[in-house]
């Protein structure tokens, strides 16, 4: 998935796509504020991302397709008209914070490091468990 499918959803959203695939309204200034816009949100959503700098259309987005389409419409849609419509906004901005707390979990490890103290000369643990009953 590449920016340009994010921002053509976006325009879609805001009513400025045209039945034959032109936009009205302020296309290029939009295009100009997506790519930056699309990096916070991406990196909003994705704060392990290192590196994920949206520099054009052509830029890959390195969520998973599901959250891209779903979420980042909302979000950049939310922020273009920030400034042109405030209700449109708003309720863009509910639905991108709505689905981005709808983003599938991930399982990670779990270590337990309160139990693994260093061992004591003695042979106990430092954490005063010995492994014995309580």
């Amino acid at each position: 998935m590449i920016a340009k499918d994010i921002f053509i959803a976006a325009m879609a959203l805001m009513s400025q796509e045209t039945e034959d695939g032109t936009y009205q309204g302020y296309p290029e200034e939009y295009k100009n504020k997506a790519w930056p816009i699309l990096t916070i949100l991406q990196l909003e959503i994705l704060p392990s991302l290192s590196t994920g700098r949206i520099s054009n259309e052509n830029s890959i987005i390195q969520l998973d397709d599901r959250t891209g389409m779903t979420c980042l419409p909302y979000g950049l849609a939310a922020h273009l008209l920030m400034e042109e419509d405030e209700q449109k906004a708003a309720f863009f901005n509910a639905r991108y914070d709505e689905l981005k707390l709808k983003r599938p979990a991930t399982i990670s490890v779990m270590r337990d490091s309160y139990w693994e103290g260093t061992s004591t000369s003695d042979g106990g643990s430092s954490n005063g468990y010995d492994g014995g009953e309580w």
